[in-house]
């Protein structure tokens, strides 16, 4: 079986040939292009499920990863392009699609390679559309992946005050009906084509979904579906061992396409919204920002830096002029340092001021984190004393 990272199909599953779809589900099908399946857990087993409020925050790596293309070859182009991977990384760990217009994230933006811990391009080919070029006018694009420093990150998202999304997410289990003209009918694992955009764009946000095999007791309850109605799906839900589920019903409105949306976890509703757009992909992919907004309010957890104020530091194993550029370029450049003020300079040692976005011990996680600092051992903890890096 072959496998997509963004949905998930029961390993119990064979895949057989597609039964014909709707005319919506062939029109998705060649503006989206080809979609994969992967292993969900089967009937009766337990799956992710919300962490309870006190958790500790789990980390995912995959979270602190992020594909951008690029625009262009040059070393400026990689340092925007990282910033465009780390703004992605952001809002999946945040759950916030405006992290990056924070304050102290935009700081930060600038020096976002210092982040990266692994970066990897690669090249896909297309058509215009973006679909896999067969026949068509191939496009050729390069890619890049980049994996940033999860406690460097975590520092950033405590310094800039913003929440914290854990890992241990929900997997909802996606019950949609699609009525193009002919009835509502239910999507199915073997319409994966249908439900790309929503898969793809429920990645973006850190979110991944189920979706049902279609037994002909899943098909019977379209019209539970369609009702919005979500207590009735809770019994199918838990076969697949989900208890959250998001129900979705999209069809023609005017000239363009609405969908409507409830997300349910057990018997609480946590969500109600709709969507309308010309285009059937974006009116389907509006259900993960809509879950994933909703989760990240329920689940996301501020975390606990300390507060933040001034710090005096005393920077050693200075021994030229380029090590005092360094030490201060470095500080100046940290995302959770709102200012830097020299107090005194000698010919090895630095004694500054720092204001901070965190606590003295949220900086110090976060140089610790670094390769650029380290700290003193034989410094007393009531004075903070690092070392440059050679």
């Amino acid at each position: 079986m072959r496998h997509h990272a963004g949905l998930h199909l029961p390993v119990c599953l064979t895949m057989r040939s597609t039964l014909p779809l709707f005319r919506l589900a062939l029109l998705l099908a060649l503006a989206s292009g080809p979609l994969l399946a992967q292993d969900l857990a089967p009937a009766g087993t337990t799956a992710a499920t919300e962490p309870p409020a006190d958790a500790e925050p789990v980390r995912d790596p995959a979270l602190y990863q992020a594909e951008v293309e690029l625009r262009s070859q040059g070393a400026g182009e990689r340092r925007a392009a990282a910033a465009r991977a780390l703004a992605q990384v952001l809002v999946k760990l945040t759950g916030d699609t405006q992290a990056s217009a924070n304050p102290v994230v935009r700081r930060a933006m600038a020096n976002a390679e210092a982040l990266v811990v692994d970066s990897r391009g690669s090249e896909t080919v297309s058509d215009q559309q973006g679909n896999t070029a067969i026949g068509g006018v191939p496009v050729y694009k390069t890619l890049m992946t980049f994996a940033f420093d999860p406690a460097n990150v975590d520092a950033l998202v405590a310094g800039a005050g913003l929440p914290y999304w854990a890992a241990g997410r929900p997997r909802p289990l996606l019950w949609l009906a699609i009525d193009d003209g002919r009835g509502a009918r239910l999507v199915n694992s073997q319409q994966l084509a249908v439900v790309k955009p929503l898969a793809t764009r429920g990645l973006e946000r850190g979110l991944r979904f189920g979706l049902p095999a279609g037994s002909a007791i899943e098909q019977a309850a379209v019209q539970t579906v369609w009702a919005q109605n979500s207590a009735p799906m809770l019994p199918l839900t838990a076969r697949y061992g989900e208890q959250t589920q998001l129900l979705g019903k999209v069809y023609r409105s005017g000239s363009g396409w609405t969908a409507d949306w409830v997300l349910s976890s057990g018997e609480t509703e946590l969500s109600r919204w709709s969507f309308s757009d010309p285009s059937p992909q974006r009116a389907i992919a509006s259900g993960a920002d809509g879950a994933a907004d909703a989760i990240a309010r329920r689940d996301a957890r501020p975390l606990d830096m300390g507060q933040p104020g001034t710090l005096v530091v005393a920077i050693g194993g200075l021994r030229s002029s380029s090590d005092y550029t360094r030490a201060m370029g470095y500080l100046q450049t940290l995302a959770v340092v709102r200012s830097v003020t020299v107090l005194s300079a000698t010919p090895e040692q630095l004694e500054l001021q720092l204001d901070l976005a965190v606590s003295a011990d949220g900086f110090a996680r976060f140089v610790g984190a670094g390769g650029t600092l380290e700290a003193d051992p034989l410094a007393s903890t009531d004075a903070p004393r690092y070392l440059l890096r050679q």
